[in-house]
């Protein structure tokens, strides 16, 4: 997917049948914690107040406000009174409001938070800093198909082969979170060890009565050492990539 991220000073309404994916940088946003805490509904305050002063506390505000921020800018309604809630299998989601349904998910890694927001149908997005002290083939040999695990194999250099690791690993966590089911489902039990290309149709829990879910994926390119990957169901949409303005005065 195109590597062209938008500044924005003034957050875009969510159009019908547009995935809207918001990325924020955290590297320069020590010390934001006051400014974003007041968003945050009241368990959310005090799970805040009782994380460690300083990256970890930033964090975790910034990320729960800005998904409170930019759910209130797609609902018209305050975003402290939002009605989020756990999902069965322990993804957040929106309840309905009004008939409308809006669709989320967030992946935080590092310095990089990411998410996103649709109208029409599931969306899951993962992010993974590279950790190079991980021994990937043996994660693999318990996470990955038969092909995934052979095409790393195959990769002689160790750069290369902890990117792509890190590729299949964003793809499979973005088709699972959009899905619902996370990894309570078995990273194995699909594949994508595809080259990368544009909205890849990968289809997930196909039984010999149930043809599954078909979710579009894609490659995200950040520019830093990092992979991440969105899956979205409808292959129509048009996604818009989005930098949160952390430096508005809200």
């Amino acid at each position: 997917m195109s590597s062209d991220w938008k500044q924005v000073d003034i957050l875009p309404p969510l159009e019908t049948g547009e995935v809207q994916l918001w990325r924020i940088d955290l590297a320069g946003a020590t010390g934001l914690h006051n400014r974003f805490a007041p968003f945050l509904a009241p368990p959310e305050q005090l799970h805040s107040n009782r994380c460690r002063p300083g990256r970890v506390q930033d964090h975790f505000s910034i990320g729960r406000a800005c998904l409170r921020i930019l759910l209130g800018n797609a609902s018209g309604l305050d975003s402290r009174s939002l009605p989020i809630s756990t999902g069965v299998h322990g993804k957040p989601k929106l309840s309905p409001i009004n008939g409308d349904s809006i669709a989320f998910n967030v992946a935080h890694s590092e310095d990089t938070i990411l998410i996103a927001l649709t109208r029409t149908g599931s969306v899951g997005v993962d992010v993974e800093y590279f950790d190079r002290s991980t021994d990937i083939m043996e994660v693999a040999q318990y996470n990955f198909t038969a092909s995934e695990n052979q095409c790393l194999a195959a990769i002689a250099d160790p750069r290369s082969r902890i990117k792509t690791f890190y590729r299949y690993w964003t793809r499979k966590e973005a088709v699972l979170k959009a899905d619902g089911r996370g990894l309570i489902a078995s990273l194995a039990s699909f594949d994508i060890s595809f080259e990368s290309v544009h909205r890849h149709p990968v289809r997930i829990g196909q039984s010999t009565d149930d043809q599954g879910k078909l979710f579009f994926v894609s490659d995200l390119t950040l520019n830093i050492e990092a992979a991440a990957a969105i899956a979205f169901e409808s292959p129509e949409s048009p996604v818009r990539q989005l930098i949160f303005p952390l430096s508005h005065p809200w």
